[in-house]
């Protein structure tokens, strides 16, 4: 009897626990492994961007724990002139199921003279999902946090093909779609703002009809808004990033796509 019971207990935690998971699930039919995609980088201090580096976008199939995996991958370089001004050197890759549920996060960045390494971690249990995050800066321990959510939360990367998977033709401009979002050691919430259809020149010399999206950060009492990703995805079967403007501490930088490989559709240029 008391087997049975400890059985049934069992199956219960691991119904609660597939629960959790299944309600981040999302149905990809956007990207696939071996997409990748390469940027010009330009670095903006002040009004005026200026050629700065290269920059790319990879997903692969790996494992992660066992699990089948993609892994998402954004390295951005500087170069030339602007390397001697500001140096940077960044890769963030990000870690989720094959049906988009994120499992990992981990920045590796030199910006400036600031070398910030950060690390999260997804646990999915019967009441939601467990987050540890931990920070170190220029050497220095910084943090090391858990942090608990009943609902989905993404981090810096995850957020992005989340956006690529999102409903857009029932949308009209202003339309937002809201996200929980990690934001070093805090649960914080993402506005995604739908901004209509635009055309985006790209570095391959085509342009396309890109989605543009605006990705903003807000507190817990929703009275501050900050801006942290503009995004230009293809409007077509890929939601490809064409266009990628993101904040830094010291201005901004602007990835600019100039070639691209391993696309699950034909994707659709206007010239």
């Amino acid at each position: 009897m008391m087997k049975r019971i400890i059985g049934f207990i069992f199956m219960l935690s691991a119904l609660f626990s597939l629960n959790a998971n299944a309600q981040c699930k999302l149905n990809n039919t956007y990207f696939q492994a071996g997409e990748d995609l390469s940027y010009d980088l330009y670095f903006k201090y002040g009004i005026i961007y200026t050629k700065a580096g290269t920059s790319s976008l990879r997903t692969v199939s790996e494992k992660y724990n066992g699990t089948d995996a993609y892994k998402m991958t954004l390295l951005a370089q500087s170069s030339g002139t602007v390397r001697k001004l500001f140096s940077l050197n960044d890769t963030l890759s990000c870690y989720t199921t094959k049906d988009l549920v994120p499992l990992a996060y981990i920045k590796d960045a030199f910006e400036g003279k600031d070398y910030t390494q950060e690390e999260v971690r997804y646990t999915y249990t019967g009441s939601g999902v467990s987050i540890n995050a931990k920070r170190h800066k220029n050497g220095t321990f910084r943090f090391n946090e858990t942090i608990t959510s009943n609902s989905c939360i993404y981090d810096m990367m995850s957020v992005v093909f989340y956006a690529r998977t999102l409903n857009y033709a029932s949308m009209k401009k202003g339309d937002t779609s809201k996200v929980n979002f990690i934001s070093g050691k805090k649960k914080v919430s993402m506005v995604i703002e739908y901004e209509g259809i635009e055309a985006v020149e790209a570095n391959d010399n085509k342009k396309y009809n890109c989605i543009k999206l605006v990705l903003s950060i807000m507190d817990d009492a929703f009275s501050d808004k900050k801006e942290a990703m503009k995004v230009y995805i293809t409007n077509d079967n890929n939601r490809m990033p064409v266009r990628l403007d993101s904040k830094l501490n010291i201005g901004s930088t602007r990835a600019i796509l100039k070639s691209y490989k391993g696309n699950k559709h034909p994707v659709s240029a206007v010239k």
